[in-house]
């Protein structure tokens, strides 16, 4: 622990990180893949995804306190330093796909509601030069962004929440629990890709001061995340109806449109550009973390293994043409975050609590 003390921030800025992480693009059109089971109930199913997010991370300081490090020294604890290996590559690869699920999202995005012609090659070049930039400055630097990103949202959430009440309908989310928990569930694993991100938790744990005491701030985060995404899909259930839901990939972009003001027309522009920042908040982080993970198994430079993680990055969305690829390439995202985060981790944290008592006695 000791070797990043220079790096180390502190304890509370963790509920920034986690926040930063969590809400991205994914916010901005959830609400219809979580309704095609739940319907209006769908935001219960939030709150359920929630808690297990929070159980997860309470697993994850098990597993973290217990190693006194990060997923690699877990692994190479556990399993020795070539298979550890092998499963922390698997992690950073996740890492990987899930800052390119991110990055082409947003430039899907704006290649839609803003310029139909931009070139995803040249917007994916702009955001990646800068978030190495960012990542250059070390993690303190990275930390600050996703700082700036958290503050954002509270600004940004105080204007998106600010609803034309002439289009509410108290009616459209009534009545409560008009479906089966087995439903709620459905919708609730539909939510895991969206409330992804506090799995960065793994790799940034070394540089949080005091981490074995942090975990408060950590949930603290989560919490506030299931907040932002309960209201985000309650307050769009009150105005759009069932099947406007189907049909808007976006919802809340198709919302913002919705919302006016004296001085401002055309918020959705706003709303989008916005969002530039939470998103190179949550890619720099990916990216710290593969990086850093590269470096710490092969011995590499860390600035060469942000290059070359870089570059596949926008290899990839280059090749990610259309709605269809983008949807399957972010499906899979889910699945996989599902089987490792959800699964995996647990019982890595299980099998290491059982492995430390051993020893004890």
């Amino acid at each position: 622990m000791a070797t990043y003390r220079r790096q180390q921030v502190s304890p509370y800025l963790l509920f920034f990180i986690i926040t930063s992480s969590q809400i991205g693009v994914g916010v901005l059109g959830f609400q219809r893949i979580i309704a095609k089971n739940a319907g209006y109930d769908a935001w219960i199913s939030v709150i359920i995804a929630g808690i297990f997010i929070h159980l997860i991370v309470w697993f994850m300081y098990k597993l973290l306190t217990n190693a006194q490090g990060d997923i690699i020294d877990a692994h190479k604890q556990l399993f020795g330093k070539i298979i550890g290996a092998t499963f922390s590559l698997i992690i950073l690869v996740y890492y990987l796909i899930a800052a390119i699920s991110v990055l082409r999202l947003y430039i899907e995005i704006v290649q839609v509601w803003m310029f139909p012609t931009l070139q995803t090659w040249l917007l994916a070049i702009i955001i990646l030069l800068l978030c190495y930039y960012i990542i250059s400055g070390g993690f303190r630097v990275v930390v600050g962004i996703a700082f700036l990103s958290g503050i954002s949202t509270a600004l940004l959430y105080t204007l998106l929440f600010h609803l034309p009440h002439k289009y509410i309908h108290m009616d459209n989310v009534l009545p409560i629990f008009d479906h089966s928990f087995k439903d709620l569930l459905m919708s609730a694993k539909q939510t895991i890709y969206t409330m992804a991100g506090f799995e960065i938790l793994l790799m940034v744990f070394p540089f949080i001061r005091n981490g074995n005491s942090s975990q408060k701030f950590a949930q603290w985060g989560v919490a506030f995340s299931t907040l932002i995404f309960t209201l985000s899909a309650f307050t769009t259930f009150l105005l759009l109806s069932e099947k406007q839901i189907e049909h808007v990939i976006w919802s809340r972009i198709y919302i913002a449109k919705l919302i006016q003001f004296p001085f401002l027309e055309r918020f959705e522009y706003i709303l989008i550009s916005s969002f530039i920042i939470k998103v190179i908040s949550i890619l720099t982080l990916l990216l710290w973390s593969t990086s850093r993970g590269l470096k710490l198994i092969f011995k590499w430079k860390q600035k060469y293994t942000l290059i070359l993680i870089s570059l596949i990055s926008l290899f990839v969305c280059q090749l990610l043409k259309t709605r269809y690829e983008i949807n399957i390439f972010a499906d899979y995202t889910s699945r996989i975050s599902l089987y490792i985060f959800y699964i995996y981790i647990p019982l890595l944290s299980i099998i290491f609590m059982f492995k430390k008592s051993g020893k004890a006695t």
